[in-house]
């Protein structure tokens, strides 16, 4: 939103008391009882997941609030953020509905007030729904796979336009609702240039230096590292060299799991865990890497979403090795010509692309350096752009 107002758009936005802290001007807060539920029951509970360090017991309460709070827990905020909503509206109508998921929740609440107001409602998916799930828990119960498909195909009808991140998501929908192919529009994630000064990698020598950002199952409970440490395992039997050949930084929170299937390499000093870090510093990491390593879920299904460390990546100048299934992340590698692609649940594939990395490396032909004009599609200020034209449309029709 910080730049809508350059092309002429001023937004209010709507949100949840359970994260904030008092209303600032443009924002208003609705009272969420997700704030108790996650006191009572998981303390981590976060954009509609409830991820936690011990995954050896889910716990029976937040398996059962799963089940019964569909789509997600944030569906306890739509009565009172409705009704915050209206009064909002009484006192100046907007232009415009503009609702992003995730979670969900904040899409059912754009369609209760696409039905009340009659006003264009745009739906924004940062990532797919139904077909690429972020919640595992949705793929386990055909009783929620049901009801969501009809949530989501009710959103999808009613919406005036609808905005997708990737054009694996685009080509889904307009598949399977073919009547609003003409309303679907692909606006990617991106970065801020201002947050990432270019910067040259560290000189060519042992080791080779990967770093990655941010943190595994915490985030999203079916990614893991743990084919990655078993493919360094595997070259460390074979060769112990490689310990004063590779350097792995990982910056950010591992699950109590993840640190102990660490533990081997972190004492070998391959593998360095650093812990969670300011941003600035998070980024002065990446900027001392040669390479910046990427993790997403392995799919049984073609991948349709791109995880936005990816595009944070690009801006930071750096061959990417991307750990993931078949779909957007293997497509948006090729095309940009961004790194090496293995799959995320292939330890022998995953050691083979790290020993053609570092051979690379020996020969000095890691080195990403593009024209700044190349990224620029991918600046916040862009993406916004394209979001406002999409909003001129609906105004101006």
């Amino acid at each position: 939103m910080r730049y809508l107002p350059d092309f002429g758009y001023s937004a209010q936005v709507l949100t949840t008391s359970a994260f904030g802290g008092r209303e600032d001007e443009g924002v208003l807060r609705a009272w969420e009882p997700l704030a108790a539920y996650r006191w009572l029951f998981n303390k981590e509970v976060r954009g509609g997941r409830a991820p936690s360090t011990n995954r050896t017991r889910p716990g029976l309460l937040r398996r059962l609030g799963r089940l019964c709070l569909v789509p997600d827990l944030q569906v306890t905020w739509i009565p009172f953020a409705f009704w915050r909503a209206l009064r909002a509206l009484r006192r100046g109508k907007p232009d415009l509905i503009y609702s992003s998921y995730p979670p969900a929740s904040a899409h059912l609440l754009g369609l209760l007030l696409k039905r009340q107001t009659d006003l264009p409602w745009v739906a924004d998916f940062r990532d797919s729904w139904i077909y690429d799930p972020l919640d595992p828990e949705l793929q386990e119960s055909p009783y929620r796979w049901a009801l969501e498909t009809r949530l989501e195909e009710a959103v999808l009808r009613s919406a005036d336009a609808i905005v997708v991140a990737t054009e694996a998501v685009a080509e889904h929908l307009r598949l399977t609702y073919p009547e609003a192919a003409e309303r679907i529009y692909v606006i990617t994630n991106g970065f801020e240039p201002g947050d990432f000064p270019r910067s040259d990698p560290p000189p060519v020598g042992d080791p080779l230096r990967i770093a990655h950002t941010g943190s595994f199952s915490i985030s999203h409970p079916q990614r893991t590292p743990q084919p990655l440490f078993l493919a360094l395992k595997d070259m460390l039997a074979d060769d112990p060299s490689w310990a004063q050949r590779l350097h792995f930084d990982l910056v950010g929170a591992l699950s109590e799991e993840e640190q102990r299937a660490a533990q081997e390499l972190v004492e070998a000093g391959l593998l360095h865990l650093e812990g969670p870090q300011a941003r600035a510093e998070a980024i002065a990491y990446q900027q001392r890497a040669h390479v910046l390593l990427l993790v997403d879920h392995a799919r049984p299904w073609v991948s349709s979403n791109v995880p936005g460390k990816f595009y944070e990546y690009l801006a930071a100048e750096r061959p990417v090795l991307a750990l993931g299934s078949e779909g957007m992340v293997q497509r948006m590698v090729r095309e940009l010509q961004a790194g090496v692609f293995a799959r995320a649940d292939d330890p022998v594939a995953i050691r083979k692309t790290i020993e053609e990395l570092y051979d690379r490396f020996c020969r000095g032909e890691l080195a990403v350096r593009r024209d700044p004009h190349f990224l620029q599609p991918y600046h916040r200020r862009e993406l916004t752009r394209s979001l406002a034209q999409v909003f001129d449309h609906l105004v101006q029709s």
